[in-house]
């Protein structure tokens, strides 16, 4: 895989300010599931549609987090399910090699000093945050005027 990354002899700064911030269409939600579960959840995840999902699996909790579609289709199998949201997530768009330090306590840090809760996930290369659909448009107001600010 050929992909242009930034490392962690990259400015923090110069980092922000070059990555651009996607909120992605449609909502999620977070899934918390019986560990008992995971045969049939597996089994399931074959035929979830969407292009944007996390399974994570834990000793006492099976986590999803999906949109709600695909969630709708497979909600009927899991009536004790705990579901969060629904959630907004927004992906930044710089693809960064694992010695970079603190790009995700940047981002979270402005939203935290606004109060705003949120998630996180981190992908190979990229970092997403999910934020419950309430708070997303001010997140994303924020996000955006701090990017904007390290552009200078």
């Amino acid at each position: 895989m050929s992909l242009d990354t930034v490392g962690g002899d990259t400015p923090l700064v110069e980092i922000l300010a070059r990555t651009e911030l996607t909120v992605r269409p449609g909502e999620f939600v977070l899934i918390g599931l019986e560990p008992d579960q995971r045969p049939r959840l597996e089994a399931d995840l074959a035929h979830i549609s969407g292009n944007f999902f996390q399974y994570l699996v834990e000793p006492d909790v099976l986590t999803l987090l999906l949109n709600t579609r695909d969630w709708s289709q497979l909600s009927a199998h899991y009536p004790a399910a705990k579901v969060e949201g629904p959630l907004r997530i927004f992906t930044f768009s710089i693809a960064m090699e694992w010695d970079v330090v603190g790009f995700l306590a940047a981002v979270t840090g402005v939203l935290a000093r606004a109060g705003i809760p949120l998630g996180a996930v981190c992908g190979y290369y990229r970092d997403h945050l999910f934020i419950s659909v309430d708070q997303a448009h001010r997140a994303e107001t924020i996000l955006r005027t701090e990017m904007e600010r390290q552009r200078g």
